[in-house]
């Protein structure tokens, strides 16, 4: 049997808490004693406690740590991995991964609260599918998309958008570049997609087929070679079919950066290509549900 070892990596941000509240603290106090206010009235107050909260969410937003195991060896037999369910606990897991191994895309550039909040969205939307790899109590992989990608879109947009917009935004004012990024290839197209999503029918046509997008499969790096890509996209391909979608698509990088040929040896075919916002290449591939 095949025994794989692999590390897993992560970040602990603990160490910006103290920082947090000393900042906050001090700004309050700056705005008390320094500002040339001859008594307190309401507006003085107002800024103060604006002020110190902005400075401790901003703070929070990079403080809260990164939930990922540091660092952990784990040794992996073929045939022992088992399969659970995305929930809460994972998420912290999830955006690591993600951001570890799925790094070419733009959300990753949001950070690691923006992955953490967008991976609940499989969690919790009643069409989707989060399901995790475990090996010896702990994730090594995982794979997530919705069932009925236009239910899943609808649901997302009307219950959890502004939770992700407010992610995002919070991210893109501290970090420019993924800023100028998202203003240039991605505003006026997100802010079009979003009216034809909260305008269209809540139910689909019954002469449309139901379609399955799986979004993100990934597994730690040093754990290849065990099987575990293949037992997640299975999961996944089996869930899809149970929930009624007639095909399952995904989109991968073209070349060998991306995963085309693992697609093709588990029967996925081919059905063209695109481009992404940001002028990547993609592979698209289908599979037919019975």
């Amino acid at each position: 049997m095949t025994r794989v070892a692999f590390e897993l990596r992560g970040r602990v941000a603990w160490r910006w808490l103290p920082i947090a509240a000393v900042l906050s603290a001090a700004l309050s106090y700056a705005l008390h004693h320094a500002l040339p206010f001859d008594e307190h009235d309401v507006l003085v107050a107002g800024a103060i406690v604006t002020a110190a909260a902005v400075m401790s969410v901003a703070f929070g937003v990079l403080a809260r740590p990164a939930e990922r195991q540091l660092p952990v060896v784990v040794p992996i037999q073929a045939g022992a991995v088992g399969r659970r369910e995305m929930c809460g606990e994972h998420l912290g897991f999830a955006a690591a991964l993600h951001a570890e191994t799925l790094d070419h895309g733009f959300f990753a550039a949001l950070g690691f609260g923006f992955l953490r909040a967008y991976y609940g969205t499989f969690v919790a939307s009643p069409h989707a599918v989060a399901v995790v790899a475990v090996a010896g109590g702990v994730p090594v992989g995982l794979v997530a998309g919705p069932v009925d990608a236009r239910a899943h879109t609808r649901w997302v947009l009307r219950r959890r958008g502004f939770r992700l917009v407010a992610r995002g935004a919070v991210t893109l004012l501290l970090r420019p570049r993924p800023a100028l990024r998202f203003a240039r290839t991605r505003i006026a197209r997100y802010r079009g997609a979003w009216r034809r999503a909260r305008s269209e029918a809540p139910v689909t046509p019954p002469d449309q087929s139901q379609v399955a997008v799986l979004s993100h499969v990934a597994v730690m790096p040093g754990a290849h070679g065990a099987g575990i890509g293949g037992e997640l996209v299975d999961a996944f391909v089996s869930a899809a079919a149970a929930r009624g979608a007639d095909r399952v698509v995904l989109v991968t990088l073209e070349g060998e950066e991306g995963a085309g040929g693992f697609y093709e040896r588990l029967g996925w075919r081919a059905t063209g290509g695109c481009e992404t916002f940001d002028g990547s290449r993609m592979a698209a591939y289908a599979l037919d549900l019975p």
